[in-house]
This record gives C-alpha cells, structure tokens and sequence, in this order.
C-alpha cells in the first residue's frame, strides 16, 4: 500500500507566480480544499528551510487546534515543503510539499506529494485513517490556487 498521495495538474501561469502563493501563509486558509485551514497565525511569507509558521485549523472530530509547521525543502519557484505538528506536540511524520515545473513561460505543472510514510506511532495511523486528505481536496486546492491567480487549470 502507497503512503503517499500525489496529484498532478497544470496551471496556466508561472512558476513564480503559483510559487509565492503557496509560500504564502496568509493565503493558505484561501486555497485549501481540505476546509480545515481557518487562518494564517504567522502571515509572513516563507523563504528558508527551517522556518515555522503556524495555522488556525479546525476539524469537526477534533475542534479547533493550531498547526505549527517547519519548512524543510525550499527551493525559489522550484519546491516548497513542510512538516505539520500539532501546537505542543511532536511531529507524527507527515509532510506536505508542492514540486513546480515550468512546461512553458507562462504554464506550470504543479504537483503536491501528501506523505505519511514517515508516520511510526500505530495507533495515530488507525486514528487518522491516512489519508486524511483525499485527492479531491488538494485537485479543489489547485483549482483555487488557479482561481485566486485568475487563470485556467487542467483536469
């Protein structure tokens, strides 16, 4: 079995402009199809491996909670990626990371890897039942991403 989930499309615009929306904290709650991110704690963009920020969520199971996350790959209009943990609490092991390739000047295909490979305690996995995030939600991300860029996304 997979432990992770990766989805593909194409953007139309470029790899810059896509790049500094996801780098973006503040826009996060905005784009996300998942419907748990309610808002950006620390709304500075990112721009270094290492950096944490943290996230307002919310989910009916659990109630409202804060996210702090560790960037761990940012490479400039490239890839961005990040380690959640729960405010208080070690990571569990999954990581969230957006790859960009320019296909044109002006188009992108934007590919974000959901992973849980790294998750090692047996009872959060049954809890969270992985994924906890299904490719629908992140193909609504992109399709958001698209819209806040005013542009057209392939499906």
């Amino acid at each position: 079995m997979t432990e992770q989930l990766t989805v593909r499309r194409v953007i139309d615009a470029p790899a810059a402009s896509i790049f500094a929306a996801l780098a973006n904290p503040e826009l996060q709650a905005e784009l996300d199809g998942s419907e748990m991110l309610q808002g950006a704690i620390d709304p500075m963009p990112l721009t270094t491996v290492g950096e944490m920020f943290a996230m307002e969520m919310y989910q009916p199971a659990i109630g409202e909670y804060v996210m702090e996350n560790t960037v761990f790959v940012f490479e400039q209009d490239r890839r961005i990626g990040w380690i959640p943990n729960r405010k208080g609490m070690e990571p569990r092991g999954t990581r969230w990371s957006w790859e960009l390739d320019a296909v044109t000047d002006d188009r992108t295909a934007l590919t974000q890897v959901y992973d849980w490979s790294r998750v090692t305690d047996m009872e959060f996995r049954r809890a969270a039942r992985f994924p906890r995030v299904k490719e629908e939600q992140i193909v609504d991300t992109m399709r958001k991403l698209a819209r806040h860029l005013g542009v057209p996304i392939e499906d």
